[in-house]
């Protein structure tokens, strides 16, 4: 298939989104998957390929909502999504958004979620003009918020049984990206954004064994509940 390419990367591209049959239909089913939608408001209700083209032809009209599908370099196909909802121009934030629906298998599959969203931070900070970007997963992706601290993104707290699927609920972590933390990063880079898969595997071995995420999950239910105490008695 023939991809338009909106940013390009080094292992990615990050591609317009159409509504090519082949294109819904994967996109569609995607939502249809128990393991994909696991930490996913989607997946309750049976997901169909006509519903997918009503919330492809509702985004060509918003002005709240950028989304692009993730296409690797070397693969003739996409495996996955990226968004930025939320986009606010007065407030000049916006929240960030992936879902990755297909295991790619290449030599550069580490890399295919960090770039696509090195290049999504990018394009909100330089084109969208966006100073902050929030991000939100439920704990049990902690890996995955460990290394968003090579893009800026440093969490903020801990949201206490947030998200719900099925009978089980989950904590939530928050992280933000704001304008001055993007700016130092391109200062330590002196280049892109995104430094090259080499650097950033050299970056993603030297990342602290006990993360800021650690410390905060172990802190912050003892300080609660501390204070808690304190004021109301044990």
């Amino acid at each position: 298939m023939n991809f338009e390419v909106f940013i390009e990367g080094e292992t990615v591209d990050l591609c317009v989104p159409e509504d090519d049959e082949e294109v819904i239909r994967k996109w569609a089913s995607w939502f249809n998957n128990s393991e994909i939608t696991r930490y996913l408001s989607q997946g309750i209700y049976p997901n169909k390929a006509s519903n997918q083209k009503k919330f492809f032809q509702n985004l060509l009209s918003s002005d709240e909502k950028i989304l692009f599908l993730i296409k690797p370099k070397k693969y003739n196909g996409y495996v996955g999504v990226i968004s930025l909802s939320e986009v606010n121009y007065v407030h000049r934030q916006c929240t960030m958004a992936i879902v990755i629906g297909e295991k790619y298998q290449g030599n550069d599959s580490i890399f295919i979620g960090l770039e696509a969203k090195a290049l999504i931070t990018q394009h909100a900070i330089e084109v969208a003009g966006m100073e902050r970007i929030n991000s939100i997963q439920v704990v049990n992706l902690k890996k995955w918020q460990n290394m968003q601290i090579l893009f800026g993104y440093q969490v903020e707290g801990l949201l206490r049984n947030k998200f719900r699927k099925g009978k089980n609920s989950y904590d939530m972590l928050i992280s933000s990206l704001v304008l001055e933390d993007y700016q130092k990063l391109c200062e330590l880079r002196k280049g892109p954004f995104w430094p090259g898969k080499s650097k950033m595997f050299d970056l993603m071995k030297e990342l602290p064994q006990e993360t800021l995420i650690d410390k905060l999950m172990e802190w912050l239910p003892h300080e609660q509940k501390k204070y808690w105490d304190q004021v109301f008695g044990k």
